[in-house]
């Protein structure tokens, strides 16, 4: 495979820190009115629009439109509060003389459209919801891209949290006992190294399905083979191990799950990191094992997260180190993400 270079990144994400008003954590928001000047073009904006268009302007940075040769987005949600928003009025206006604005805005290709109108980005625009997948599948097509021939392509991820959603998830029991979070992470990539490349991709995979630890543990051994590694070679292990969640909201001081689900709670959060802890000590006893869930929180692009995390961490690495991120959405959508931090 070609090469394919991460040249910048950008985040908006949690400190890991849950704030007490609410039951998940809330991404760290900087100050728009810095980065999307506009103040018209701002205020129609959503929440979540703001931060992917924020992010991928950050890291797009002074680069010439004209050197972009696509966007690339990957939403599992997408526009969670006006797709709310236009809910709520269909219900209350008896779905008569309803405003657009709110359904316009609930698109999933809203963000990677805003950041491409902004700067002027005639080039590719695609936009990946594909559950907890989305944001691997963005960044395939992007090397894919890069494969074909394009210079640098811009591939973001976001994704938002509410408190109806959240209520949503955990009366479904999808975040029983698991931390959620929210964020937005973009890349810029090339096909050149270039003077200072941040890292280097060598490759991506995904599969679906319930998977045993054993077959995990050989598509693991497969893919690095193809990439002519070995188990020993993997210097860092980042895994999606998540922290579990306090039971009670101690705003409200009210029982969000009772007390007799707290033991069950727990079980799901540890056979869901027992997966991780598992692969840390069968495939990578030797390696140095990183998280990145307890700080972001559980959502389905969260992977973007960890790939911005381990390059941003490996800024200071004094030697090349393979770095293996897997991470699983609900034990259903499963990723391998290989990075190389060249010295």
């Amino acid at each position: 495979m070609q090469p394919v270079y991460i040249q910048r990144i950008a985040s908006i994400h949690p400190q890991g820190k849950r704030d007490d008003s609410r039951p998940y954590l809330q991404a760290c928001e900087p100050d728009y009115k810095n980065i999307i000047t506009n103040p018209t073009l701002r205020r129609r904006m959503s929440r979540i629009v703001k931060m992917g268009v924020a992010c991928g302007l950050e890291c797009i940075g002074g680069l010439p439109p004209e050197e972009i040769q696509g966007i690339i987005t990957a939403t599992g949600l997408g526009c969670l509060v006006d797709t709310e928003k236009f809910l709520n009025t269909l219900i209350d206006n008896e779905e008569r003389m309803l405003n657009p604005t709110p359904f316009i805005q609930s698109t999933f290709n809203t963000i990677g459209a805003q950041i491409a109108l902004i700067r002027g980005i005639h080039a590719y625009n695609m936009t990946y919801v594909h559950r907890g997948l989305s944001f691997e599948s963005a960044l395939l097509d992007a090397m894919m891209k890069i494969w074909e021939g394009s210079g640098h392509i811009l591939v973001g991820a976001m994704d938002e949290m509410t408190d109806t959603s959240h209520a949503i998830q955990q009366r479904l029991g999808i975040l029983k006992g698991i931390e959620a979070g929210e964020g937005a992470q973009f890349f810029l990539l090339s096909r050149e190294a270039g003077e200072h490349p941040l890292a280097e991709i060598k490759g991506i995979e995904t599969f679906a399905g319930q998977q045993t630890t054993e077959e995990i543990q050989n598509r693991i051994m497969r893919f690095l083979q193809r990439n002519g590694l070995n188990s020993r070679d993997i210097q860092w292990f980042m895994t999606g191990k998540n922290k579990q969640q306090s039971w009670q909201d101690n705003s409200s001081k009210q029982t969000i799950i009772s007390e007799k689900d707290v033991p069950l709670n727990q079980a799901i959060t540890s056979e869901s990191n027992a997966i991780y802890e598992k692969l840390e000590t069968n495939l990578f006893p030797e390696s140095m094992h990183l998280s990145f869930k307890d700080e972001c929180g559980e959502y389905p692009t969260a992977s973007s997260y960890a790939v911005w995390k381990v390059v941003k961490e490996s800024e200071n690495c004094t030697t090349p180190t393979n770095i293996l991120i897997y991470n699983h959405h609900h034990s259903i959508n499963h990723s391998l993400i290989l990075i190389r931090k060249s010295v």
